[in-house]
């Protein structure tokens, strides 16, 4: 399984993304250190409104570790498709059925590569908050760090729920038609946020305030502490039942590679 693994780290160009991301998390490293020994001048802080003074460069630093985040989590459901894809393409299904290599090994490689990357990605991203916190003093910018860590598993947990419903689609489809059913889904649920925009209530929009999210996540730490427990035992389980049919449809196809 190792060497499908590898195969599939090299499909989604992995060195370059590996280096992206050292790179990445060296320069949150020189700029928390700046901001710790360089004296912050009067025009980097910000009052906020309940009168906190916090340094505006450090809150700068923290949006663009988590704004990384999110990219991540949206780069990595564009690998699924981008490894199907490459197999197909090198005809590896004729390669390996000359190998001792079972069709449930095959299947298995692909989630254990996509749970790999999941795990690796949160584990970089609280290393990042790890980094942004550091010196840090009690007050807003911190109770942020602590509120997007909170929700930080649950949005990694996304990408196991989604690539739970990608495999069996792109296994059983290939990936043209699965490209096509995911775009579709993805159309329609845009469409369904475009018709909110113009016919649903926006006044809840202007009622999103941070400092009341900040304090809610406060109030509410048990709740968020067990969603957190929680989400990763969900998604597992859905991703391995997702496993166990995406065997099935692959060792029950019959499909002509040549």
């Amino acid at each position: 399984m190792g060497g499908l693994l590898y195969k599939d780290f090299i499909s989604i160009n992995g060195k370059s993304v590996v280096r992206v991301l050292s790179v990445f998390t060296v320069l949150i490293i020189i700029l928390r250190l700046i901001l710790v020994f360089v004296t912050p001048s009067k025009d980097w802080l910000v009052e906020n409104d309940k009168g906190e003074v916090f340094n505006f460069f450090e809150a700068l630093l923290l949006i663009a570790a988590q704004m990384l985040a999110w990219v991540l989590v949206c780069y990595i459901e564009m690998w699924i498709p981008r490894i199907i894809k490459n197999d197909e393409k090198g005809k590896l299904h004729n390669f390996l059925s000359a190998l001792p290599v079972s069709k449930r090994a095959y299947i298995a490689s692909k989630y254990v590569f996509i749970g790999i990357c999941v795990y690796a990605s949160f584990s970089l991203c609280l290393v990042w908050n790890v980094i942004v916190s550091a010196f840090l003093d009690e007050g807003y910018v911190l109770d942020l760090i602590m509120l997007c860590q909170a929700f930080s598993l649950p949005l990694f947990c996304m990408i196991l729920f989604g690539a739970s419903v990608e495999f069996p689609v792109f296994v059983a489809f290939g990936k043209e038609k699965g490209q096509m059913i995911k775009t579709g889904i993805l159309e329609s649920l845009a469409m369904l946020a475009v018709g909110y925009l113009f016919f649903g209530d926006l006044n809840v929009f202007e009622k999103i305030d941070i400092d009341r999210i900040v304090a809610w996540a406060d109030t509410h730490s048990f709740a968020l502490t067990l969603i957190s427990v929680i989400s990763p035992l969900i998604a597992l389980s859905l991703y391995y039942i997702s496993y166990r049919i995406s065997v099935h449809i692959y060792e029950g196809k019959e499909r002509d590679y040549e």
